[in-house]
């Protein structure tokens, strides 16, 4: 009985420390395979996971941020666009801020950047009539002459005009005894055919009777059509829409012409269509009303 009771008692003890081993070596590799685990798991670098989206990407990505390499630099904010920057990270809504190719466009009307637009620099300052040159003369006192193959209308002791032909020199009295001063425009001129841009106008009437009337050779015109145009080849033109009228040596003298030209509504001529070597030399231009 004695043995038995001991036998009892040793199993007993025998079976409790095995028990107790078992626990322990259990729990031994209950630790190694949390640890195997741990190390094998997807809580590691995150590289099998980055690598499904194109590539490595470091840095923490926000909801409005960009990480490094997609599309600009520095961490990712909060979902506020980034200021001060350039590219693709700008923020499109705002008009200002970045650079770019030029001004305001459709999508961005205030500009705001710098560029290659602009607003075409300062507009060019009007172009002021060249100065009247006028010379008074007696129109009662108004003969011609012949000088070699040409007539010249004279006040006096001083030659006034030259024509090609004594009925030129004629219809020129007639015209100039109206007036009381002959202008020019372009008189100071430095071209090699000087005469050809040199243009006469009357100011100043006379008073006295009308005479005969000329042989009138005119051209009728609109004063609103007037403009400027040049400079035109050696020169610059003054026109009446596409009807050509003068051609001046400079945009001042073609100014002046077009102040004259604004007064009257015809151009007239005497010695048009001269046969002399230099014809604008022996013509002689007039306005009328």
């Amino acid at each position: 009985m004695i043995y038995t009771t001991k036998f009892g008692v040793l199993a007993r003890r025998s079976t409790w420390r095995w028990g107790t081993v078992t626990f322990v070596a259990a729990a031994v590799l209950g630790v190694l395979l949390a640890a195997v685990l741990a190390a094998c798991g997807p809580s590691g670098s995150g590289r099998i996971d980055a690598a499904s989206d194109g590539g490595q990407v470091s840095g923490a990505a926000g909801l409005g941020g960009a990480p490094t390499g997609v599309g600009g630099s520095g961490s990712a904010g909060n979902g506020e666009p980034q200021t001060g920057g350039s590219g693709d990270d700008a923020d499109d809504s705002d008009p200002g801020g970045g650079t770019g190719d030029g001004g305001g466009d459709s999508d961005h009307p205030s500009g705001g950047g710098s560029g290659d637009g602009g607003d075409g620099g300062e507009p060019e300052p009007p172009v002021q009539p060249a100065a009247e040159d006028c010379v008074t003369y007696d129109p009662a006192n108004l003969t011609i002459e012949q000088s070699g193959d040409a007539w010249r209308m004279r006040d006096g002791g001083h030659a006034i005009k030259l024509f090609a032909t004594k009925t030129d020199a004629e219809d020129g009295v007639k015209v100039a005894r109206n007036w009381t001063r002959l202008c020019f425009i372009g008189r100071d001129n430095d071209r090699a055919d000087r005469h050809r841009y040199i243009i006469t106008y009357f100011q100043s009437p006379s008073g006295l009777p009308f005479g005969p009337a000329p042989n009138f050779d005119c051209i009728t015109y609109d004063p609103a059509d007037l403009a400027v145009h040049g400079p035109d080849g050696d020169g610059w033109g003054l026109r009446a829409a596409a009807t050509p009228l003068l051609f001046l040596a400079s945009a001042a003298d073609a100014e002046r012409a077009r102040l004259v030209a604004a007064g009257n509504t015809r151009l007239c001529l005497i010695g048009h269509g001269n046969g002399q070597p230099d014809p604008s030399r022996y013509q002689l231009e007039y306005w009328r009303q």
